[in-house]
């Protein structure tokens, strides 16, 4: 998938002396058909993670990293992109074995909880039937991963030469999974989850070591129950979106929202990361507190650069992708987004952030460009007033020798920059460029 590409009419005037006759009024916003295309901040950083798979796949520097595949299919089924997921799907069915236990490298007869409960969330996600997946029956899989032995009842175990690695994260993907399973063992998986959950709503993400200890749940203020943003947004979106029944589901969804809510930073944010931001903001928004998504959004439309037109930089040919915050985005725009851990971040990024795009707020006004001046001397600094874009949404203003990067407000205001005419007597022509729209508006210059 690729954004749209919209063919623009009204070129230049032919000659500078028709050019100065049609501007003897303050410029306007050039009419744009239509002034902004039908993608979204979603939809481009899909296209730009779609891209990146390969033969369906996703490489984390140097190897195939499965979660992040699967990331990567539940991203894109969000933005709606099914022919991506159905990719992924073809794709992993193949070699879900090497994702679910270690037999290849040498952990024969292994088992790994977290990878099983993931793997059959994404199953029934693409539609596919968990139960015979590559030829894998994943909830029995599953399921004999879930603890029947007290204190420990309905916890996930791995089965590894390792050690055991389960956490609250992979505990509730098999809640969800043995929810949507209808499984007998989904109860037990789903009490032993809420018990990670502290008083003041959040969950933790480890497991007590010990599993003959009578206090396997959440000890808020004590070593290994400390918050975790992320194991807490996961579990209200698997909770949600496994329809998890029980009476004690709601209320854990309301503390743990809550608390979510409270961690928010002023700017939007949460943790000062796309990946957390993503994640919480997705959660919020499926219990529709949509302001606190809408400004997780915002801040993760920040971290998504368009450096398009004369704003260009090393980040041209990535538009959609999402960086983990600003100094990832400061550095590629020098270097790029090399291959190895520094693209292999950029990926996880993007497949974390990008569900929260969704709740991204719309301006309210049509893409646009304006002038206070008809027009200039060569040198002047002419204001300039960029009209529609969304909040967060990155763009670039230019006129030939000087452009700049900007970013929308609030979805009614303007963003104002000043540009230096150049030389030559000349109608020139004031362009902004989104990552799929444009618009423009012309001034006459002379020297």
């Amino acid at each position: 998938m690729r954004p749209h590409t919209w063919r623009r009419g009204a070129g230049l005037a032919a000659t500078a002396a028709l050019a100065l006759a049609t501007l003897a009024q303050p410029a306007a916003a050039e009419p744009t058909t239509p002034a902004k295309t039908d993608d979204t901040a979603i939809t481009v950083a899909g296209s730009w993670l779609e891209d990146e798979l390969i033969d369906g796949l996703m490489d984390a520097g140097g190897y195939t990293d499965f979660g992040l595949t699967l990331d990567s299919g539940f991203a894109l089924d969000q933005a709606g992109e099914k022919g991506a997921v159905a990719t992924i799907n073809a794709a992993f069915q193949s070699v879900v074995n090497d994702y679910i236990s270690g037999d290849a490298f040498g952990d024969k007869g292994s088992t790994y909880a977290g990878a099983v409960a993931k793997a059959a969330t994404f199953a029934r996600v693409t539609g596919a039937n968990p139960t015979s997946y590559g030829g894998v029956n994943l909830v029995t899989r599953l399921e004999e991963r879930v603890s029947s032995t007290s204190p420990i009842v309905g916890r996930i175990e791995d089965k590894s030469s390792y050690g055991d690695y389960a956490n609250t994260l992979g505990q509730s993907f098999a809640v969800r999974a043995l929810t949507e399973a209808k499984s007998q063992r989904a109860a037990d998986a789903l009490g032993f989850l809420l018990a990670q959950q502290c008083t003041s709503g959040f969950f933790r993400e480890g497991f007590t070591k010990d599993k003959t200890s009578g206090a396997q749940g959440c000890a808020e203020g004590q070593p290994g129950s400390e918050p975790s943003i992320d194991a807490t947004a996961l579990a209200v979106v698997n909770l949600l979106e496994g329809d998890a029944k029980g009476p004690a589901v709601k209320p854990a969804l309301d503390k743990a929202t809550a608390w979510l809510a409270s961690q928010q930073k002023k700017n939007g944010s949460f943790a000062g990361n796309s990946n957390s931001t993503g994640l919480s903001g997705w959660a919020l928004g499926l219990v529709k507190d949509k302001d606190a998504a809408a400004r997780a959004a915002t801040w993760v439309r920040k971290q998504q650069p368009v450096d398009r037109s004369r704003c260009r930089s090393a980040l041209t040919k990535d538009i959609g992708a999402i960086a983990y915050d600003a100094k990832a985005v400061k550095a590629a725009r020098n270097s790029g987004i090399s291959a190895g851990d520094v693209r292999a971040q950029w990926r996880r990024a993007t497949a974390q952030g990008m569900a929260v795009l969704q709740w991204a707020s719309a301006s309210t006004d049509e893409l646009s460009v304006t002038l206070k001046r008809s027009s200039a001397e060569a040198g002047d600094k002419v204001r300039v007033k960029v009209w529609g874009l969304d909040p967060g949404e990155r763009a670039c203003v230019s006129v030939k020798g000087d452009a700049k990067r900007i970013v929308g407000k609030a979805s009614t205001k303007p963003v104002t920059r000043k540009l230096t005419m150049p030389t030559g007597n000349k109608v020139r022509v004031v362009k902004v460029k989104t990552a799929a729209g444009s618009a423009k508006a012309r001034i006459a210059v002379s020297n």
